[in-house]
């Protein structure tokens, strides 16, 4: 048992460059502003959280255990307005990376009190991104890429955790996500046919694919891939203990390393959520998935991929400064 205390240890100890988390901040940020503009351009901040007499369709002034939001200040227009522009507000301070931590509190308190009000306009992708929010109150993200920086000073070091802890995350989002695929059309005895057959409903797709019958053979082979995806994200956690420990023997993980199957695993779900954001009706959902990829990634693996971009050293210099 100490041997497997001490291994628990190690797999959470430790620090590495800044900046990841930075990133993740900055870009959840975005993404989730850009769905609640898209809320305010449709007019559904009261029909989404306001009071039932105004029109809200969650009145949380009838629920056996009213939100606090409302329990609070009162059932009014108001406080739904009011916490919707909050939220909005610590938003743009997190993404800018002023007062980052106490910004992702209050925006995770707020998101977590909207959700209550109708909770069955909260979806899956909402949970996660209250996840990271709150993983964000505990990192001091804003001191790297952030306005933090100025006020608090630069941060070189940051604790390895947080990073590790949002890879487990994408790990079961993608694990369970694959054992709950249960429908017959999603399997080899079904035809691999899921995607044929959800890329014909007019509420999911994009635009018309009444031509998909000529090309099914490439929709089974999409369907089949995302299978092989979502179950083989069980043996993620795996690939990185084996990287972490190259320099152990064994057979199997010389194997692993040498072959590196985590980077076709990143190519394909990389090209996963651009094909459902091209060809679905998912919300943020895939930009919010894209946008904790980062954590897939060393933050010296990332560091050399910008190297590798076709910029200058000099500007790559001024941008992305050690």
């Amino acid at each position: 048992m100490r041997g497997v205390w001490r291994t628990w240890r190690a797999l959470w100890a430790g620090d590495e460059a800044a900046g990841v988390l930075s990133l993740i901040r900055v870009l959840i940020a975005v993404v989730l502003l850009a769905d609640l503009v898209e809320v305010w351009r449709l007019h559904l901040i009261i029909p989404l959280w306001g009071p039932g007499d105004a029109g809200g369709m969650g009145n949380p002034a009838q629920q056996r255990v009213p939100p606090e939001l409302y329990a609070w200040f009162g059932n009014t227009v108001a406080v739904g307005r009011g916490a919707f522009f909050v939220l909005v507000g610590s938003l743009v301070c997190l993404a800018l990376g002023l007062l980052a931590q106490p910004a992702a509190l209050v925006a995770l308190l707020v998101y977590a009190q909207l959700a209550l009000v109708l909770p069955g306009a909260d979806r899956g992708i909402d949970m996660l991104i209250r996840n990271v929010l709150l993983l964000l109150t505990f990192v001091p993200s804003g001191r790297t890429f952030g306005l933090d920086a100025l006020l608090f000073g630069p941060l070189d070091r940051s604790s390895s955790w947080p990073r590790r802890l949002l890879v487990l995350q994408l790990v079961v989002l993608y694990f369970t996500a694959g054992l709950q695929k249960a429908a017959v059309a999603w399997w080899p005895w079904g035809g691999f046919s899921a995607l044929y057959l959800v890329l014909q409903d007019p509420a999911v797709a994009r635009i018309p694919f009444e031509s998909l019958r000529q090309v099914y053979p490439f929709t089974q082979l999409l369907t089949a891939s995302t299978m092989a995806f979502e179950w083989g994200a069980g043996l993620v956690p795996l690939l990185y203990w084996y990287r972490h420990t190259r320099l152990r023997g064994g057979w199997l993980r010389a194997q692993f390393n040498r072959l590196e199957p985590l980077r076709p695993w990143l190519v394909l779900g990389v090209a996963m959520h651009l094909g459902i954001a091209a060809t679905m009706h998912l919300g943020i959902f895939p930009w919010t998935v894209l946008a904790l990829y980062p954590v897939l990634f060393h933050p010296d693996e990332l560091r050399r991929l910008w190297r590798e971009l076709p910029l200058g050293t000099a500007k790559r210099a001024r941008i992305f400064a050690d």
